[in-house]
């Protein structure tokens, strides 16, 4: 199995590029898969996906892989975590119970923890090539983070000892379970009231199973996002902002052991301009587009002299004579995938 994440900032066609790498795999013969973690959802429009599907196949014509799209839904996730890792027993009590929908919907930072759980998800599910299309923006990398944060806390011994040992003092009283955790109900009472804390750990003593197991799928799924055989990070930029962007997402990704493989250059306008133009406007627009062209040129260059030793490739995109919109338009951009274009100045 392969996984590549494309990380970028917003503006630069990061969502149609990362749909693009995932048909070229699909043209190959792979079942590949391309997962939008951007809640702006604009892999709907370049798809055409409906409404209320999770994961959708996309059709697709002289193709001898197949092509599938998801878009990230927190509830969904966390649901299908609960139906595949809580006990049979304690399934409907923990999607029944107050508590539960409260998390995905105000827990802060749910959506990078399911994230990391939805990729867990589909790489059970037998895809050969899973592209991630991360939200776009510097803080997209919040997503390989946050689990690992959640993993420690939840693994921290005072959180264990409490979730465990919930039901045990809820019947002999809890000053029967040790100073250290009657500490913690009683701080966490004295700020929510005793009735919710007590709901709170009603459903954790429930649900620790879920998040404990998260734990453990989260610090996996991370390992094998750090391992080069299996994964690889793909910056998406413009020229405007190639130089900034690699030099943060690198650097980014390089603290983090996060293995790099391509910084692709969207947006470049390559096409090929006449000699001469008529007098007038057409002059006067034929000079500002081969002035665009050559900022363009200048800053691939550039961005090759400062970069190319830290990527295994610098992949450059034209612009598109139209917006990205349906399967035809991301055919165009991954023929562009497929061969180099030589740009220089």
């Amino acid at each position: 199995m392969k996984i590549t994440v494309c990380v970028g900032t917003g503006g630069v066609g990061k969502t149609s590029v990362a749909a693009a790498m995932a048909l070229k795999e699909a043209q190959a013969g792979e079942k590949c898969l391309v997962l939008t973690t951007d809640p702006a959802l604009r892999l709907r429009t370049a798809l055409g996906l409906k409404d209320g599907l999770l994961e959708q196949r996309v059709p697709l014509s002289d193709t001898k892989g197949e092509l599938w799209a998801a878009l990230m839904d927190v509830n969904a996730t966390l649901d299908d975590a609960v139906r595949f890792h809580a006990k049979t027993s304690d399934q409907e009590k923990i999607l029944n119970h107050p508590i539960y929908r409260s998390i995905a919907s105000s827990m802060a930072g749910m959506q990078e923890l399911m994230s990391i759980e939805r990729i867990d998800q589909l790489r059970r599910r037998g895809f050969d090539n899973i592209v991630i299309d991360t939200a776009p923006s510097r803080h997209a990398l919040d997503t390989f983070d946050k689990p690992v944060l959640f993993a420690d806390f939840s693994d921290s011994g005072k959180v264990r000892f409490v979730s465990r040992t919930y039901k045990f003092a809820e019947a002999l009283g809890l000053t029967t379970i040790g100073r250290s955790a009657l500490e913690v109900y009683s701080r966490a009472e004295s700020i929510l009231g005793a009735g919710m804390v007590r709901s709170i750990l009603d459903f954790y003593s429930l649900f620790h199973p879920v998040a404990e197991g998260y734990s453990d799928r989260a610090r996996n799924t991370v390992s094998m996002l750090r391992d080069p055989a299996v994964t690889e990070f793909r910056v998406v930029t413009i020229p405007g902002k190639a130089v900034r962007d690699a030099g943060f997402f690198l650097d980014a990704l390089k603290q983090r052991r996060f293995p790099t493989g391509m910084i692709c250059v969207n947006r470049t306008w390559l096409h090929d301009t006449p000699d001469s133009a008529p007098e007038g406007l057409p002059t006067r627009l034929l000079d500002w587009y081969r002035a665009v062209k050559n900022s363009h040129l200048l800053a691939i260059r550039e961005l090759n002299e400062k970069f190319a030793g830290d990527v295994r490739e610098i992949r450059v995109l034209r612009e598109l004579d139209r917006d990205v919109e349906g399967v035809q338009s991301l055919v165009y951009l991954a023929e562009q995938l497929g061969m180099p274009i030589r740009a220089t100045a």
